[in-house]
Parts: structure tokens; sequence; C-alpha cells
């Protein structure tokens, strides 16, 4: 006969029955099931959100075995091999973007702020700040952004730009600025870039050492050219952006120069894709209408 302890528990009762009959309040108040969900929520949950949230280490790359000296050498996990380019079969710059464009016709590509009016501040150490009052953005898609690039390539070469001359852009940066890279970038053109924010001697300098013909450049940028038109000894065009109004006499100091805005460009390119395209169709017909004789 075994013999109760002195405190009336029964040795053999578990620790779950000793605690349902026991006189704790949560006990008495929520009963056994409520106090054993509640311990296993404030157990599991934290254990949860933690694998949830905290930061994973991502294996990148793998180490492989190159040959020849030993060293260390990584690859994207994600291939088997060392990649040449990001998608395959777009070994330039040109086929990249357009294939981008393909794949991505209708997301938004290059988005443009329409100046509606700046004006200057002054801090309180007395220095001067422009601050400009931009509308809402105005969207290119991949594919509007493609065929104005394909246009402007096309109304360069119709301007008279050689294909074994340089194109200079000195612009900030803006949807124009890769629009007339892209461009220049379907008719295998070096490209030179030229910051904003240079002065007129070190625009002289670099666009008589890049021996540029072309140069693309913004409103505020064209006003620089007629005090040093007279130094630059081989460019030949000047493309501007309209994003400011041009006065006629910025242009009338250039008519040395081809002078035509972006637009007229991209306006001319068009224009000769369209007689491009007639062509081929007129092309493709009259292949159609001689087979069809001979058959």
């Amino acid at each position: 006969m075994i013999m109760a302890k002195s405190n009336g528990e029964n040795p053999n009762m578990s620790i779950l029955q000793r605690l349902s009959t026991s006189d704790l309040p949560l006990v008495k108040e929520y009963g056994l099931p409520g106090v054993i969900g509640a311990l296993l929520l404030a157990i599991v949950i934290p254990i949860l959100l933690s694998s949830m949230f905290s930061k994973k280490v991502k294996k990148r790359a793998v180490q492989v075995d190159v040959g020849g000296e030993a060293g260390l050498a990584m690859r994207n996990s994600r291939f088997s091999s060392l990649i040449q380019v990001p998608w395959e079969g777009a070994t330039t710059m040109a086929a990249l973007f357009e294939m981008a464009s393909k794949k991505y016709t209708q997301h938004r590509c290059l988005g443009t702020r329409k100046l509606i009016s700046s004006e200057f501040i002054e801090a309180a150490d007395g220095r001067k700040f422009e601050k400009l009052h931009l509308g809402e953005y105005q969207w290119n898609s991949y594919a509007e952004a493609f065929k104005r690039a394909c246009n402007f390539a096309s109304g360069l070469i119709k301007m008279g730009h050689q294909l074994d001359s340089r194109a200079a852009i000195f612009s900030d940066t803006r949807a124009e600025w890769i629009i007339a890279a892209q461009g220049c970038f379907r008719q295998n053109l070096t490209v030179v870039t030229i910051y904003a924010s240079l002065g007129e001697d070190a625009l002289v300098h670099s666009l008589n050492e890049t021996q540029v013909s072309t140069l693309i450049c913004d409103s505020k940028q064209l006003k620089k050219l007629p005090a040093v038109s007279s130094k630059l000894h081989s460019l030949k065009h000047v493309i501007y952006i309209e994003d400011e109004p041009v006065e006629a006499d910025t242009l009338n100091q250039l008519k040395h120069l081809t002078t035509l805005s972006f637009n007229a460009v991209e306006e001319s390119g068009l224009v000769t894709a369209a007689l491009k395209l007639k062509r081929e169709q007129l092309k493709a017909k009259f292949k159609d209408d001689l087979n069809k004789l001979y058959q």
C-alpha cells in the first residue's frame, strides 16, 4: 500500500495532473489547456518570426577550378560556366537595349518631369541656389524609347554624320541623353561624354582632343558654343535639345555649322525609317509577284 504525502498529493500523479488540480490562479481562470496553449504560442511565435525575418546569407558565387596557378576564382552560382554577356546573343550595347525593349515592351523606361518655372533662393550665408518647379512624370515605355533611339540613329546619318567620326553628348542626365547614346550605338558610333559642368576652355579642349564632328547638347549648353565655335576644329554638326526656348541670335552665330533640334533629327529619322520600310515592302511584293510569274 502506497501512502500519500502529508500535503495530500499522490506521488504517482503526472505533472499535468498536478497542474490541473493545483490552486494556481492562472490554471483556475484559464484552465490547463489555455495555459499550455499560451506557453506554446510564447515559444513558437518568436521562433517563426525570427526564421521569417532573419537575414539570410545567399550563396551568390562558388569556387571554380580554372587551372594554372593556384588562386581563387569566383562565378555566379546561378550559372554552370562563366558568362560573357547578360543575355545570349546580346554582344553589343545596341543589341542589349533592343532585347530589353522586346522583353519589357510596355514597362516604364524613361521618365521626364517638365520644367514649370525656376527661381533663385538666397541662403543665410549669402549663397544663391536655383530652385526648380517641376511637373508630374511623363513616361516613355521601353518600346517607345527604342523607337525614338532608332529614329535618332537614322536621322543622325541623314543629317550628314559620318560613320567613322565621333559624336559627343554635352548635357545633364535626361531621357534624350539615353536616346542619343543608344542611337549612336545602333550606328556603331564612338560616343564621347562631356560633363555639363565644364567651362568654355575645358569644352574646347574636350571636343578638339576627341575630334568630335557632332555635338548633342541641351539649350543651356548651346549658349556656350557661339563664343568658342571658331576654336572647334572638327565640329560640323550640332543637335540641341529644346528644353528651353533657343534664341534666334544664338543659332545665327552658328550658321557655319549644321544645326538641328533633337526633335527634328528624330522626325527626319522617322521619315527615313518609313521610306525604308516602304522599299522593303515593295521589294518583298515584287519578289512574290516574280515567283508567281514563274510558277
